[in-house]
């Protein structure tokens, strides 16, 4: 088999190769279709298979790389931060103006992607005062700036003098049924 292989597939080269090269018209080109013909003819079923699955994993390669570049061409951001606040009624204005200067640094960072911020209605009833949503294209841009960044440690230092309590939790997109827009 194996050798029966190599030889068939030197010749279907050969063929190729034959087929490619000639520039004489319709007369070689047949006469190559003919020989291919008869090369496969000669093939045994297992051999046949063999050719088949090599196509396969030739053309599941060509495809498995087209999708690939097409996931880098359009990236998506998979780092969702969710941070919860409590803070004291009397420090609304404080923690307020300290989590807008948190989130202007934010936005100058690589990889930075967006924030949304949601403030509680019934204050006292709520488990949380304040929660955040902010995305980043990946977790090393988001720990750079937290590890790095020294007036990122500053403003944490501040925003933990005006609020009660913190709690940052990180999620990972699970299903996105939202529309997606491509600009261009």
């Amino acid at each position: 088999l194996k050798l029966t292989y190599q030889a068939g597939a030197a010749r279907a080269y050969f063929y190729v190769v034959t087929i490619a090269s000639r520039s004489d018209g319709g007369a070689a080109s047949s006469q190559a279709v003919r020989s291919f013909n008869e090369w496969w003819e000669e093939l045994d079923i297992a051999e046949i298979y063999l050719l088949y699955m090599a196509g396969g994993i030739y053309w599941g390669t060509c495809y498995g790389t087209y999708c690939r570049r097409a996931k880098l061409e359009i990236p998506e951001s998979d780092y969702l931060l969710v941070s919860t606040y409590h803070v004291d009624e009397d420090k609304k204005k404080g923690f307020e103006a300290t989590w807008s200067d948190q989130a202007r640094l934010a936005q100058r960072q690589p990889g930075y992607e967006w924030t949304k911020t949601f403030k509680a209605i019934d204050w006292s009833e709520s488990p949380f005062h304040y929660i955040t949503f902010r995305m980043w294209n990946e977790s090393s841009s988001y720990l750079r700036m937290v590890q790095f960044d020294p007036t990122w440690k500053e403003l944490v230092k501040r925003l933990k003098e005006v609020c009660a309590g913190q709690q940052d939790t990180v999620y990972r997109i699970l299903v996105d049924d939202s529309v997606k827009r491509m600009i261009e």
